[in-house]
């Protein structure tokens, strides 16, 4: 059984999770790009949304090293007696566990300081949605921004996650896990992906990255910084 639908009962949340991006790839568009590599039909329009996004290609610079991490403490108005504030950034930090050395060099290290974080991780009470949907909009747990240099380079990613849904449910650790692995995918630069046994699909389902997951980030990473694709309608 997925781990999300696992925890309707415990949590009374209907699944999946959807968490939201700003942008995203038209259904009858791709972008190209020259890769080093053959792409499958599905890695290339994952590579094309993330593209489209952020017009180029944006990622971090990981001969600089790991990516540096801060998490903000849990806030009182989160308290569940039966968790630790431990626990919560622990989620957090095994979510980055599973980007690790998908590409080679791709690391994840904690920073005790955010004003020298790369990824600054903090908590909302509530997250609004723009959805049209009423299910989705109450479904809503995460938000992330990504912030590019001149040259594509990523400089900072702020990581937002819900505490409650807006119908004032408490999400548990293990819903705040699924959603800073997808949202933590994002802050490494990639988009909505359309299969929805992704990781980054807008509605997150599985706890584990696909094939296509792991291959369109290496695609993504494989490509100078900054590079532009050009999109054409399929």
């Amino acid at each position: 059984m997925l781990l999300l639908e696992a925890l309707v009962a415990a949590t009374t949340l209907l699944s999946p999770i959807q968490t939201r991006s700003d942008t995203t790839l038209g259904a009858k568009q791709a972008a190209v790009c020259s890769t080093t590599v053959a792409l499958s039909d599905s890695v290339a329009a994952n590579l094309g949304a993330a593209s489209d996004v952020h017009g180029g290609i944006v990622r971090w610079d990981l001969a600089r090293g790991p990516i540096r991490i801060w998490v903000q403490r849990r806030p009182d108005l989160a308290a569940d007696v039966t968790v630790t504030p431990a626990e919560w950034k622990r989620a957090v930090v095994v979510a980055t566990d599973a980007w690790r050395d998908v590409v080679t060099g791709l690391a994840f290290a904690l920073e005790p300081d955010s004003a020298r974080a790369d990824v600054v991780v903090t908590w909302e009470r509530v997250l609004e949605s723009a959805a049209t949907s009423s299910e989705l909009a109450f479904l809503t747990a995460g938000r992330t921004t990504l912030v590019p240099g001149g040259d594509g380079r990523a400089l900072l990613a702020h990581v937002r996650l819900a505490v409650f849904t807006p119908g004032a449910v408490r999400y548990s650790v293990d819903d705040v896990r699924a959603v800073a692995r997808h949202e933590l995918g994002h802050a490494l630069g990639l988009a909505h992906h359309r299969a929805p046994t992704s990781v980054m699909a807008p509605l997150v389902r599985t706890e584990r990255l696909t094939t296509d997951d792991r291959s369109t980030l290496r695609a993504l990473y494989s490509l100078p910084i900054g590079a532009r694709c050009t999109t054409q309608a399929k």
